[in-house]
């Protein structure tokens, strides 16, 4: 019992390809090579400003990150693995 996918792969593989594919690839870098190539389209003052709006971004949500009640406790659960040994980050400190 053979699969209707390998079947109809089958039958496309004994068929020819259409003639129109021949030379497609040619066509396509014609294409691409023709196209006019824009020209300072990103300005030194447009990065600027996407990397300040980024910086705002960030700070901002730090710090509604760090106002939360969540963020200021510390979990009893972090002092307890801490003093187990098996941390990573105790082995680094050589405990």
């Amino acid at each position: 019992m053979t699969d209707p996918i390998d079947h109809d792969l089958a039958r496309l593989s004994r068929g020819m390809p259409p003639a129109a594919l021949a030379d497609m690839e040619q066509r396509v870098a014609a294409t691409i090579a023709a196209a006019p190539v824009p020209v300072g389209t990103l300005s030194v003052r447009g990065m600027a400003l996407a990397a300040a709006v980024a910086m705002v971004l960030g700070l901002a949500g730090g710090g509604v990150m760090a106002g939360r009640s969540e963020a200021r406790e510390r979990p009893g659960a972090a002092v307890v693995a801490l003093g187990g040994g098996l941390a990573p980050s105790t082995l680094l400190l050589g405990r």
